[in-house]
């Protein structure tokens, strides 16, 4: 394949501008970004290119597909408009939980290129910038995206269903509500199990989507002209084609950031040993697929007893993901279910438990599981207390159903729903 020349494009656009510029969405998508994606390859006149659709509750323009796999995500703001820091954050976080590991964020001025599905990589280019940037683009182009999906996978599947996603929800309701006796009744029950059907099925689907908690830190990046950023935020201005860490607030309430010294200080075993039974999965810009299991399961040395010589247990494979109602926001795992019960506190800690108050306890639970000290309310002692890193107490006895159970309150107590998976089931810690 020649290489992209896209010193026309450039030139034709800055000449279009400079005349009379898009004043609206959709002269700035008609004028400006079509051509730009036709450079690519793409053609968003085709039946293989979906427009206007609604993408794990995130606004796309276009999903330009390959053999009716989705294969990039593209976002677009009017000409005279700025990007928003929170759309190339809902939109990194549809590429987290779709797998649709490419996506553009652009108002014809300034173009936002995102790649990977968990720790993502972006540039921030203006439209000068483009023509001395043609080997990362071409990373976006329909032949390069073409070679990446020529193998089916079952994250094929995955793409597709997270795209299809509301209309399945909203025929199979349909269904479900004509085929029983005053359906209309139950409707919203029908929808909410629905919801959490497809949610089930595009995780079983996506074996190479990352299983890391950090999934929706903010993108917070400036441009020469306009920002992507936060209310009155101070951010690094970046260099065209830098990698960012998308080391950003993650939006919880935690009194620490939830780091791995922080997990060293509060000197819980099933805490502290979190890193060895979590290593985040990446992609790089140039397409490098990840390990979905290397998120979620322990870093297997070469005779495979990394987290076992850590923790002192048999390895598992402890997986929580947690759904807000909009779909996935992110998971943790861990090799034990007790790492896994400290693992899923913290993390919700960042997102919806800091105003709870201790002690607490779910309303069917036998004692307590949260606390100022290792003790139940009454003053009894807790069975296996772990500090948290905001100095809470949380009771971590029992057994593998009990943990399990302790997950998802505390995940409901947090407004989210957990779903459990890996070796919930078995019954050994």
């Amino acid at each position: 394949m020649p290489p992209l020349d896209l010193r026309p494009f450039i030139a034709r656009t800055a000449a279009l501008i400079d005349s009379s510029p898009p004043t609206s969405r959709g002269e700035t998508r008609t004028w400006l970004v079509e051509p730009f994606l036709e450079t690519l390859g793409w053609d968003c006149r085709d039946d293989s290119c979906v427009t206007d659709r609604t993408v794990d509750g995130t606004r796309v323009e276009y999903v330009p597909m390959i053999d009716s796999v989705p294969a990039l995500l593209v976002a677009v703001e009017a000409y005279d408009a700025s990007l928003e820091e929170s759309r190339a954050t809902a939109l990194r976080g549809a590429m987290t939980w779709t797998g649709i590991d490419r996506a553009i964020y652009t108002n014809g001025r300034e173009y936002l290129l995102l790649a990977g599905a968990s720790d993502i990589d972006y540039h921030a280019l203006t439209l000068s910038e483009l023509a001395d940037t043609e080997s990362t683009l071409d990373n976006y182009s329909r032949a390069a995206l073409a070679r990446r999906l020529e193998h089916h996978s079952r994250d094929h599947v995955a793409r597709r269903l997270a795209l299809e996603r509301p209309r399945l929800v909203d025929a199979i309701v349909e269904q479900l509500t004509t085929a029983a006796v005053q359906g209309d009744a139950y409707a919203d029950e029908f929808d909410s199990a629905v919801d959490r059907f497809l949610d089930q099925l595009v995780v079983a689907f996506a074996d190479s989507r990352p299983q890391s908690g950090e999934t929706r830190a903010d993108v917070s990046i400036r441009f020469s002209e306009s920002a992507v950023t936060g209310d009155g935020e101070t951010n690094d201005t970046r260099e065209p084609g830098s990698r960012s860490g998308l080391a950003a607030d993650s939006g919880g309430d935690a009194t620490e950031p939830r780091t791995d010294a922080t997990r060293a200080e509060r000197g819980s075993a099933a805490g502290s040993n979190a890193d060895a039974a979590r290593e985040a999965g990446s992609d790089d810009a140039t397409g490098t697929e990840s390990d979905d299991r290397s998120a979620s399961t322990p870093d297997d040395g070469a005779d495979g007893s990394t987290a076992d010589a850590a923790t002192g247990t048999d390895g598992g494979e402890y997986v929580v993901r947690f759904f807000n109602d909009r779909g996935s926001i992110g998971a943790i795992g861990h090799s034990t279910a007790e790492g896994a019960l400290v693992e899923a506190a913290e993390y919700l800690f960042e997102r919806g438990l800091s105003g709870i108050e201790v002690p607490w306890s779910p309303d069917d639970a036998d004692g307590t599981v949260l606390n100022a000290a290792p003790t139940h309310a009454d003053g009894s002692p807790m069975a296996a207390p772990t500090q948290l890193s905001n100095g809470l107490y949380l009771a971590t006895g029992g057994e593998p159903d009990e943990r399990a159970a302790r997950v998802e309150a505390l995940a409901a107590r947090a407004g989210l729903r957990a779903m459990l998976t890996g070796d919930w089931d078995d019954r050994t810690s």
